[in-house]
């Protein structure tokens, strides 16, 4: 894990003061922190980009000062966002250099923050009543310029979506009668715009940021009464729109990004700190009477493992257009990139091309092509990219092989589970490509049934067995076990599949079983 760092203040209100307390607290905090290896980078503040001979050059010339007097060993930022430095560090890496510390005036932003998809269409304290929609993003533009980590670049260090948890982990915190993504109830009046001053009793209104405009973009309009709409089933439909829409924006925003020479990634954020609309792609948890314990991963984080994230990635977007991304910093890449179909009424997965390409050391290079995408329709197919790492230069890694080389690596090479046999093993990332967004999809109806093992594995992990009838997108398994599966939210072709249960502490099989339950799109379209 690496740490970057703030200091103490953040945005308005948090400002810094040239006093004897404050460069003492300072001090002494970089004193006490220093020693953690963890911390790479010391940065002024959070949301109060530096600009000399203003109110925040402050920064500039009192807190990251003193903070570069203290620990010249680690490199030192002005704050996030920011144009970065004029004087003061080497340019190669911020390292304090001893003379004075001073920001651009002028020039681009290269660390930037946003967007924010923040959930618009109902009261709440940090939401916007007023509905605001946006682009679906579906599919991409593929960026054309150039990349590589000698080009000029930009590090995006915050951006991000709200999302919800599932039901197993809302549920008990809710009353019944409030299981509804509005709360059940009359809504508040909230006036002030973002960060509203509310008064009234719904529920919802005080756990933050609502989801209908993301809903109402992937899923097609609806009406305010939908949304306020309660019990379990409707709950269950609306917390499984809200996770996907959130899971699609952000996976689009980051492939968009990918095909550029964006060289940092950072969403806001991994972790979630309340049973509500929030930022994380965990969900919440306490081991409190019917709480599900937090740290399992919501859609998101799976499409984090198996390809937005993987250090080799490859994507499609408009026209067919596609790219692959090396990100192993200071690693080649020689392998193929296969890109295949699927065709949702029949299951019949078609390889569209397999390009043998060769990358530079990365991070940040890549190569683009073409795909023929004259026989694919965007609302009844969707596209299958692969990334296959060759060992030896005559021949794909196998699984096992793909494993002991990311041991080797400081940067490894990502996991991807079933979807990685499905292909044919070796994957190093395998991505799922949606041509529309889900509200246009034609898809057919399935039945997907999963049976759980009798027994678990010696490693405490338990399989899992799904049998579909028919193709069915981001199939999700939920329950009240405490744990989080191997792969989730994945399209699945008629027949059988197999996945793990990996549990939080020890396996409670009955509880999986019993509460084990399958969700896919079809179901909630």
């Amino acid at each position: 894990m690496l740490v970057y760092h703030d200091m103490q203040y953040a945005q308005e209100g948090h400002a810094p003061s040239v006093t004897l307390t404050q460069e003492m607290e300072l001090r002494h905090m970089v004193r006490r922190l220093a020693s953690h290896t963890a911390i790479i980078i010391w940065d002024g503040c959070n949301e109060c980009q530096v600009v000399m001979d203003t109110p925040t050059g402050i920064y500039a010339t009192f807190v990251m000062t003193l903070v570069a007097e203290e620990d010249a060993s680690r490199s030192v930022w002005p704050s996030c966002p920011a144009k970065g430095w004029s004087t003061g560090v080497r340019m190669l890496d911020a390292l304090p250099n001893g003379n004075t510390l001073t920001t651009p005036k002028e020039g681009p932003t290269i660390e930037t923050h946003g967007p924010y998809q923040h959930g618009t269409g109902f009261p709440a304290v940090n939401g916007n009543k007023r509905m605001q929609l946006f682009d679906p993003n579906i599919p991409i533009k593929v960026a054309t310029g150039p990349t590589g980590p000698t080009l000029p670049n930009v590090f995006a260090s915050e951006f991000g979506a709200i999302q919800y948890s599932s039901f197993e982990s809302m549920a008990s915190t809710l009353a019944p009668e409030h299981w509804a993504l509005h709360g059940g109830q009359p809504y508040d009046t909230c006036e002030g715009g973002f960060a509203s001053q509310c008064e009234g009793v719904n529920v919802m209104a005080e756990r933050n940021y609502p989801c209908d405009s993301l809903i109402n973009v992937y899923f097609g309009m609806h009406p305010d009464s939908y949304f306020n709409t309660t019990g379990e089933v409707p709950f269950k439909r609306q917390l499984y729109q809200c996770l996907l829409s959130s899971a699609l924006n952000i996976k689009q925003d980051i492939e968009t990004r990918r095909s550029k020479n964006e060289l940092g990634i950072l969403v806001w954020q991994f972790n979630e700190i309340w049973p509500t609309g929030g930022w994380g792609s965990i969900e919440y948890g306490t081991p409190v009477a019917g709480q599900v314990l937090g740290g399992r991963w919501k859609p998101l984080h799976y499409f984090y493992q198996r390809s937005i994230y993987a250090d080799l990635m490859a994507s499609c977007g408009h026209d067919g257009a596609c790219f692959v991304k090396n990100d192993m910093a200071g690693l080649s890449f020689f392998g193929d990139v296969e890109v295949s179909s699927l065709t949702f009424a029949t299951g019949e997965v078609t390889k569209l091309t397999t390009q043998t390409l060769q990358l530079d050391v990365g991070a940040g290079t890549s190569a683009r092509f073409t795909v023929d995408l004259s026989g694919v329709a965007n609302t009844t197919h969707m596209l299958f990219a692969a990334v296959y790492p060759y060992c030896d230069g005559a021949h794909r890694c196998s699984d096992e092989e793909l494993a002991a080389q990311s041991r080797g690596t400081t940067r490894p090479l990502a996991a991807v589970g079933m979807r990685a046999v499905r292909a044919g093993g070796g994957a190093a990332s395998f991505n799922e490509i949606l041509l529309a967004p889900p509200k246009d999809l034609v898809l057919p109806k399935a039945s997907v049934t999963a049976t759980v093992a009798p027994s678990p594995k010696a490693d405490g992990t338990i399989d899992i067995v799904l049998d579909a009838t028919a193709t069915a997108l981001y199939v999700t398994l939920t329950t009240l076990a405490q744990g989080r599966f191997s792969d989730n939210a994945f399209a699945l072709v008629p027949g059988q599949t197999n996945l793990s249960f990996i549990p939080i502490g020890v396996l409670d099989r009955a509880v999986l079983e019993k509460s084990l339950r399958v969700e896919h799109l079809a179901d909630h379209l």
